[in-house]
Formats: structure tokens, sequence, C-alpha cells
């Protein structure tokens, strides 16, 4: 059983998870121990995979392509 702490912390995760923002934010953290790009988005999108049980993004290159859409407009 997990305890209260860790509940709050997977509860944290998920919230931020949730959103396109956070998703984003959460691959630049799992970026500082990953090798690559593509590492640092599948743990970032099997981690949503666990929560919500279905992938958000279907690829890297998906994920890649929404993200240089939104960072054009800007």
């Amino acid at each position: 059983m997990k305890s209260h702490s860790e509940l709050e912390t997977e509860n944290q995760l998920i919230k931020k998870l949730a959103t396109n923002v956070g998703f984003y934010n959460y691959f630049f953290e799992m970026l500082k121990t990953s090798k690559t790009n593509l590492e640092a988005f599948n743990r970032a999108n099997d981690q949503y995979f666990e929560f919500f049980g279905e992938y958000k993004y279907s690829c890297y290159r998906s994920f890649s392509n929404v993200n240089n859409r939104k960072n054009n407009k800007k």
C-alpha cells in the first residue's frame, strides 16, 4: 500500500500529465536522465499510459510536430 506522501506525489504527476504544458515539462524533466529525446518521450508517454490507459501521443514525431507548431506560433 502506498503512503500518503506517495499518493500525493502521484496525484500531482497525474494532474501535470493531464495538460499539454505539463506533459511537455515532464518530457524535459525526463531528458535530464535520458540518453535521447526519444527515450525521454517514451518514458513520459508510458507514464501517461499507466495513469490514463492510453498514450497521449501515437509516436515521437507526433509529439514533436505538435510542439513545433505551438512554438512557431509564438
